[in-house]
Protein backbone atom coordinates (compact mmCIF):
# COMPACT_ATOMS: atom_id res chain seq x y z
CA UNK A 1 0.00 0.00 0.00
CA UNK A 2 0.85 3.70 -0.45
CA UNK A 3 0.89 4.40 3.38
CA UNK A 4 3.18 1.12 3.81
CA UNK A 5 5.88 2.19 1.05
CA UNK A 6 6.19 5.83 2.55
CA UNK A 7 6.75 4.22 5.95
CA UNK A 8 9.38 2.05 4.92
CA UNK A 9 10.94 5.13 3.09
CA UNK A 10 10.79 7.16 6.34
CA UNK A 11 12.56 3.86 8.08
CA UNK A 12 15.17 3.66 5.42
CA UNK A 13 15.54 7.48 5.47
CA UNK A 14 15.99 7.26 9.44
CA UNK A 15 18.61 4.39 9.56
CA UNK A 16 20.45 5.87 6.38
CA UNK A 17 21.14 9.15 8.17
CA UNK A 18 21.91 7.42 11.83
CA UNK A 19 24.36 5.07 10.14
CA UNK A 20 25.95 7.28 7.27
CA UNK A 21 26.45 11.02 9.12
CA UNK A 22 29.11 9.32 11.90
CA UNK A 23 30.59 7.00 9.36
CA UNK A 24 31.40 9.94 7.16
CA UNK A 25 32.44 12.25 9.46
CA UNK A 26 34.60 10.19 10.62
CA UNK A 27 35.77 9.15 7.61
CA UNK A 28 36.43 12.56 6.67
CA UNK A 29 38.08 13.24 9.85
CA UNK A 30 40.24 9.90 8.72
CA UNK A 31 41.93 11.59 5.45
CA UNK A 32 41.95 14.97 7.19
CA UNK A 33 44.96 14.02 9.62
CA UNK A 34 45.85 10.61 7.89
CA UNK A 35 48.63 12.38 5.83
CA UNK A 36 50.40 11.04 3.08
CA UNK A 37 48.58 7.34 3.27
CA UNK A 38 45.19 8.68 4.60
CA UNK A 39 43.83 5.70 2.34
CA UNK A 40 45.00 3.17 4.03
CA UNK A 41 43.72 4.05 7.28
CA UNK A 42 40.19 5.00 5.09
CA UNK A 43 40.49 1.36 3.77
CA UNK A 44 40.61 0.34 7.12
CA UNK A 45 38.28 2.30 8.64
CA UNK A 46 35.32 0.99 5.61
CA UNK A 47 36.51 -2.68 6.26
CA UNK A 48 35.66 -2.48 9.78
CA UNK A 49 32.54 -0.13 9.76
CA UNK A 50 31.00 -3.00 7.25
CA UNK A 51 32.04 -5.95 9.24
CA UNK A 52 30.33 -4.10 12.17
CA UNK A 53 27.33 -3.12 10.00
CA UNK A 54 27.25 -7.20 8.16
CA UNK A 55 27.11 -8.22 12.20
CA UNK A 56 24.35 -6.01 13.50
CA UNK A 57 22.57 -5.79 10.35
CA UNK A 58 20.49 -8.71 10.77
CA UNK A 59 20.03 -8.31 14.84
CA UNK A 60 18.96 -4.83 15.11
CA UNK A 61 18.18 -3.23 11.24
CA UNK A 62 16.56 -5.74 9.35
CA UNK A 63 13.91 -6.34 12.38
CA UNK A 64 13.00 -2.38 11.76
CA UNK A 65 11.38 -3.62 8.47
CA UNK A 66 10.48 -6.98 9.43
CA UNK A 67 8.83 -9.09 11.24
CA UNK A 68 11.48 -12.75 11.83
CA UNK A 69 10.09 -15.63 13.84
CA UNK A 70 11.60 -18.88 14.57
CA UNK A 71 10.72 -21.63 12.19
CA UNK A 72 8.34 -23.73 13.97
CA UNK A 73 9.37 -27.29 15.10
CA UNK A 74 8.56 -29.81 12.48
CA UNK A 75 9.70 -31.27 9.58
CA UNK A 76 10.98 -29.14 7.32
CA UNK A 77 13.58 -27.86 10.20
CA UNK A 78 14.50 -31.16 10.89
CA UNK A 79 15.47 -31.68 7.52
CA UNK A 80 16.70 -27.97 7.14
CA UNK A 81 19.15 -28.67 10.42
CA UNK A 82 20.04 -32.24 8.88
CA UNK A 83 21.18 -30.99 5.54
CA UNK A 84 23.36 -28.13 7.49
CA UNK A 85 24.79 -30.80 9.77
CA UNK A 86 25.61 -33.15 7.05
CA UNK A 87 27.98 -30.11 5.31
CA UNK A 88 29.53 -28.88 8.28
CA UNK A 89 27.23 -25.84 8.16
CA UNK A 90 27.35 -24.42 11.76
CA UNK A 91 23.36 -23.72 11.53
CA UNK A 92 22.10 -21.26 14.87
CA UNK A 93 18.76 -20.78 14.11
CA UNK A 94 16.21 -20.75 11.22
CA UNK A 95 14.14 -17.91 11.02
CA UNK A 96 11.14 -16.82 8.74
CA UNK A 97 9.73 -13.48 7.75
CA UNK A 98 7.01 -11.99 6.57
CA UNK A 99 7.59 -11.66 2.73
CA UNK A 100 4.84 -11.32 1.41
CA UNK A 101 4.17 -7.81 2.61
CA UNK A 102 6.11 -6.41 -0.26
CA UNK A 103 6.17 -9.03 -2.81
CA UNK A 104 4.97 -12.61 -4.03
CA UNK A 105 8.14 -13.99 -5.21
CA UNK A 106 9.73 -16.94 -2.98
CA UNK A 107 13.42 -16.32 -1.03
CA UNK A 108 15.79 -17.29 1.43
CA UNK A 109 18.97 -16.39 2.79
CA UNK A 110 21.86 -17.16 5.20
CA UNK A 111 24.18 -14.96 7.47
CA UNK A 112 26.55 -14.98 10.01
CA UNK A 113 29.99 -15.20 10.71
CA UNK A 114 32.16 -18.45 11.79
CA UNK A 115 30.11 -20.62 14.28
CA UNK A 116 27.21 -17.84 14.46
CA UNK A 117 25.30 -18.69 10.93
CA UNK A 118 21.07 -18.54 10.13
CA UNK A 119 18.95 -19.15 8.02
CA UNK A 120 15.91 -16.80 6.54
CA UNK A 121 13.05 -18.25 4.76
CA UNK A 122 10.59 -15.65 3.09
CA UNK A 123 6.85 -16.81 4.24
CA UNK A 124 5.98 -17.03 0.73
CA UNK A 125 8.31 -19.73 0.09
CA UNK A 126 6.67 -21.81 2.87
CA UNK A 127 3.00 -21.84 1.13
CA UNK A 128 4.84 -24.05 -1.46
CA UNK A 129 5.84 -26.33 1.44
CA UNK A 130 1.97 -26.00 3.00
CA UNK A 131 0.52 -29.74 3.60
CA UNK A 132 -2.26 -28.38 1.36
CA UNK A 133 -0.54 -28.31 -1.42
CA UNK A 134 1.60 -32.16 -1.23
CA UNK A 135 0.50 -34.92 -3.25
CA UNK A 136 -2.26 -36.79 -0.96
CA UNK A 137 -2.03 -40.25 -0.08
CA UNK A 138 -4.91 -42.57 -1.71
CA UNK A 139 -8.31 -41.76 0.43
CA UNK A 140 -7.25 -38.59 1.43
CA UNK A 141 -7.91 -36.61 -0.78
CA UNK A 142 -10.75 -34.85 0.49
CA UNK A 143 -13.22 -36.00 -2.49
CA UNK A 144 -15.98 -38.69 -0.75
CA UNK A 145 -16.03 -42.07 -1.60
CA UNK A 146 -19.40 -41.64 -3.62
CA UNK A 147 -17.95 -39.03 -5.82
CA UNK A 148 -15.21 -41.49 -6.60
CA UNK A 149 -17.85 -44.14 -7.43
CA UNK A 150 -19.35 -41.83 -10.22
CA UNK A 151 -16.34 -41.53 -11.91
CA UNK A 152 -15.46 -45.08 -12.11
Amino acid sequence: TLGFFFKDAIKKFIVTQCILLPVTSLLLYIIKIGGDYFFIYAWLFTLVVSLVLVTIYADYIAPLFDKFIPLPEGELKQQIEAMAKSIDFPLTKVYVVEGSKRSSHSNAYFYGFFKNKRIVLFDTLLEDYSALNKEPAEGEDGENEEAKSKTK
